[in-house]
């Protein structure tokens, strides 16, 4: 979750918080919406904290809201009572991000939206408007009260936190069959037909593409296609307490194309809709939007089979007509002038995110976060240490320490000084990996066994039910803990000084005298499973001294990689 929005009442008692802004309206289903509440009730009294979620018809000016007349119908909204706590929702992950974020005393809520509600629209107001536009809008409100619904009940705005939502839809993954319209039209005193095709290579086009309409005449008459021209007509259905239909053009475009008498015509027109070339149309129908975000035309409405009679608000849709403007002949060419035209279909959408809950978050481990936490309290410790430093005279230098990374210090004897490595790395952290091998290694231990498949207890590696010696933990290598600490820092290229070493250490590694070994066929299972422990061992310390930072690390891992190449040889001199 990249952001989170947060929104305090006036008296900061009320915080509330959100996830996200935009549901998602997915046809059949609707996403709910999940939120916390974060109380401080020493203000309270005996009231109680509600929280609301409103769908809202407003059909007039906010201004003109006086003497208790309002412009505005609920077409939905649903309540709820955190506090006393009434209400325990099955808690998600959202939920879980958004409590750590609040802290203590924070109450969590869902609620699940209807299908049959209308999505975002505004109505586009006029140059000289003012206050909030008319349109569809979905509102969470928290808010203390006496009651639930008390219409006497007066609200103070301090005691209240709002945010604006948006209930949006996007296009769906599968594009339907483009639209084809045709039309033959006869003439007055004419025997043949003017025929007019017109399609579309699909019915689904996004906000700002260029949409290709192809055109075909053919005009078997004695008169002459003067020009063609294409409009785009925005349809917004208002159903309140009465169905209202308004037509808005959003798009007129004529195009010098001719077509002579018994002449044919092919070609491939193109147009875009956009809102920009519309910013003084008032009561245009556009998509709803947060504050101070631009907008754009309102996306087509898509409902569920039978659904039409169920939802309220607004609904839009768009339709493309292609005309023919036929000039007559002769004198009164200019009063016979016709108009042959045919309609499209047209779907107007927005794609949907590529990152649109396909990422799907997970909450840190017990062991990550104790990692993190580990690491700010050790960042803590450093700055404190460093201010009192500062305090008795040192001077912060622009270096850092190449071992830690921590920035050094430099005393009046002109002295460098690096607090972590000096001062802190010989505290023992239980919970710290940076300080502990024990801590760091169970981690490395948890992340094995978890991506390790299991195997059947009577194969090479079920050492258990053979007898044989145990595989070796990681929490017995040393070196493990130093590489993670060194794998704190960012990881340059590996050191080739490092690499060498490792070589030649194994290379110069005297071979283990092999202790006698009777009935050496027997103990052969055992001594496969050790060999594959071994050589799990090398191969991670072979990763982690690609990636080690620090000297001292590579070292060790160099070290490692020996013993491991010797027993290694021990094992296959004794099998053999």
């Amino acid at each position: 979750m990249a952001k989170v929005y947060k929104k305090t009442s006036r008296n900061g008692g009320l915080t509330l918080y959100l996830g996200k802004r935009d549901i998602v309206d997915h046809v059949t289903k609707v996403d709910s919406v999940d939120g916390v509440v974060k109380l401080d009730p020493k203000d309270f009294g005996s009231r109680k904290v509600f929280v609301q979620l409103a769908c809202a018809f407003r059909y007039g000016r906010e201004d003109l809201d006086v003497i208790g007349l309002s412009f505005r119908k609920d077409i939905w909204y649903r309540q709820i009572q955190i506090h006393p706590e009434c209400h325990r929702p099955t808690l998600t992950l959202m939920h879980d991000t958004l409590m750590k974020k609040a802290g203590d005393n924070a109450h969590p809520f869902t609620f699940d939206i209807p299908n049959n509600l209308p999505c975002s629209v505004v109505l586009q107001p006029g140059p000289d408007d003012k206050g909030k536009a008319c349109g569809v809008d979905f509102e969470v409100k928290t808010y203390l009260a006496m009651e639930a619904d008390n219409a006497d009940e007066k609200i103070e705005k301090k005691d209240t936190a709002r945010l604006i939502i948006r209930k949006l839809q996007f296009a769906p993954s599968q594009v339907g069959a483009g639209p084809r319209a045709e039309l033959r039209k006869n003439f007055m005193m004419s025997g043949k037909p003017i025929h007019l095709e017109a399609s579309m290579d699909k019915d689904l086009f996004f906000h700002g593409d260029s949409i290709p309409i192809k055109i075909k005449v053919n005009n078997e008459t004695t008169k002459t296609v003067k020009n063609i021209k294409i409009t785009v007509d925005q349809a917004t259905d208002i159903v309140l307490y009465s169905a209202d239909k308004y037509i808005k053009c959003v798009l007129n475009k004529e195009f010098n194309e001719t077509v002579e008498a018994n002449g044919t015509f092919e070609k491939t027109l193109c147009i875009t809709p956009l809102l920009s070339d519309n910013k003084e149309k008032r009561g245009l129908a556009l998509d709803g939007r947060l504050k101070d975000e631009d907008t754009n035309l309102a996306s087509t409405t898509v409902l569920r089979t039978g659904m039409d009679k169920d939802v309220l608000g607004i609904l839009v849709s768009y339709k493309i007509k292609i005309h023919l403007i036929v000039g007559g002949s002769g004198l009164l060419s200019g009063l016979t002038a016709s108009d042959v035209a045919v309609e499209l279909p047209l779907i107007l959408m927005h794609p949907k995110p590529t990152d649109d809950e396909d990422f799907e978050w997970e909450p840190p481990t017990a062991a990550e976060m104790k990692v993190i936490e580990a690491r700010r309290e050790r960042q803590d410790k450093i700055s404190k240490i460093m201010g009192d430093y500062l305090l008795k005279g040192y001077k912060m230098l622009g270096d850092c320490c190449e071992t830690c990374g921590t920035i050094l210090l430099q005393d009046k004897q002109q002295k460098t000084y690096c607090v972590s490595c000096q001062e802190l790395d010989s505290d023992v952290d239980k919970d710290n990996p940076a300080l502990n091998a024990q801590a760091a290694l169970s981690q490395v231990r948890e992340r094995q066994l978890s991506s390790q498949p299991p195997e059947p207890a009577g194969g090479p590696g079920g050492l258990q039910a053979s007898g044989a010696v145990p595989l070796p933990r990681p929490e017995h290598c040393e070196g493990a803990a130093a590489g993670l600490r060194g794998a704190l820092l960012p990881a340059p290229p590996p050191a080739p000084s490092a690499i060498a070493a490792a070589v030649s250490a194994v290379a110069a590694a005297p071979a283990l005298q092999p202790a006698p070994a009777p009935q050496v066929g027997v103990l052969q299972p055992a001594l496969r499973g050790a060999e594959e422990a071994i050589l799990t061992k090398l191969r991670w310390a072979s990763g982690q001294l690609q990636t080690s930072a620090s000297l001292e690390t590579s070292i060790q891992l160099c070290s490692l990689i020996s013993g491991c190449a010797k027993s290694l040889q021990s094992l296959r001199e004794l099998s053999q």
